[in-house]
């Protein structure tokens, strides 16, 4: 028999602190630190979680020397899961300092997230990130399907040219920097009756009622959603929603300016009303001036009815492989809320985690 004292739990070398407590000499050198590939200074700075509440974002933090050494954002939403509303954390802006790898850093940040009753997922997930989840229990990565749209004024300008239902009205509207004070207020309650009105089976997906669209607005910064609500009858039956990205974000485009579809929502997948959204979402990006409309989504019916109304989708020849290629992926924990996930029953986009809030 071991009569000796067991011994004290090991004291880790770093702490988790809020993102938002550290000063911007340590930002400085963290940002420095990550390499290429990685955002600079003033990217980390002009992030969705400054202006987000503080445990939105975690910093890993070097006890010994105060060396910030690791920073994981979590963004918050709800989703509805076999009927359900439950909390999500799309986890994303994970960076671990190089000269501390191999700490379990990146592990403690994202476990930061793990509540129970949460659901824990990411998209749009780097290769490391990839085979690092993997170890921690996630499943995936699974693709989405990347489109791109050229010049969509033209392209809406030639699709109009077929059928499309004439007995829809599209209310328009401004969420973020420049909307009117209270303008959400105006149409929010046809957002959650969208949400309420999903048809029994739908995918599983996060909520986008008014309060999510409160959120979105507080933390968005400089940047503008346009909406667009279809209704029939004085009824909405579903919206689509575009932002300008800033300048330089896609490389090929260099300074000229795309727009980025950001949601793309329906009470029922009817053909011709996501055919009639998403023409409306080139009228909407043709009109900002953007040279290219892009979205991504996990919805092979929407994938379809977009690909039926100017966007170029992977199945297109040539163009197709590429967009394959740079399509972003999604995983998840398969734990509490997202046990009974399946890939094939999720919807996401850019809007699931924070792509749209950073672009």
């Amino acid at each position: 028999m071991n009569d000796r004292e067991p011994l004290p739990p090991r004291k880790s070398a770093y702490a988790l602190v809020p993102a938002a407590s550290i000063r911007d000499d340590a930002l400085r050198l963290f940002a420095a630190a990550l390499g290429p590939g990685a955002p600079s200074l003033d990217q980390i700075r002009a992030s969705w979680w400054t202006r987000a509440q503080p445990h939105c974002a975690v910093a890993a933090v070097h006890i010994e020397t105060g060396t910030m050494v690791g920073l994981c954002a979590g963004r918050p939403s709800e989703w509805i899961i076999a009927g359900q509303t439950v909390p999500a954390v799309a986890v994303c802006d994970w960076y671990v300092h190089p000269n501390h790898a191999g700490k379990l850093i990146g592990k403690r940040m994202v476990q930061h997230f793990q509540r129970p009753g949460r659901m824990l997922y990411g998209i749009s997930i780097s290769d490391i990130a990839i085979a690092y989840l993997q170890r921690l229990g996630w499943v995936g990565p699974f693709a989405s399907a990347l489109l791109v749209a050229p010049l969509p004024r033209l392209g809406h300008a030639a699709f109009s040219l077929f059928a499309t239902r004439s007995d829809l009205d599209f209310s328009d509207h401004v969420v973020g920097a420049g909307a009117p004070p209270g303008s959400l207020a105006s149409f929010g309650d046809d957002l959650d009756r969208l949400e309420s009105c999903r048809a029994p089976g739908s995918p599983d997906h996060m909520r986008r009622g008014a309060r999510e669209w409160s959120w979105r607005s507080s933390v968005c910064g400089e940047h503008s959603y346009r909406l667009s609500i279809a209704h029939q009858a004085g009824e909405p039956l579903g919206y689509v929603a575009i932002r300008l990205m800033a300048p330089g974000r896609i490389r090929q485009l260099g300074k000229r300016q795309a727009a980025m579809i950001t949601d793309f929502v329906a009470t029922k997948d009817d053909p011709k009303l996501l055919r009639a959204l998403a023409r409306r979402a080139l009228a909407m990006a043709g009109e900002l001036r953007a040279v290219a409309a892009l979205t991504t989504t996990t919805n092979p019916i929407h994938r379809r009815a977009l690909a039926a109304s100017g966007f170029v989708s992977p199945a297109f020849p040539l163009i197709g492989g590429a967009l394959a290629r740079r399509a972003p992926v999604f995983m998840w924990l398969p734990k509490g809320a997202g046990a009974s996930l399946k890939a094939d029953h999720m919807e996401l986009t850019f809007a699931d985690a924070a792509v749209d809030l950073d672009l």
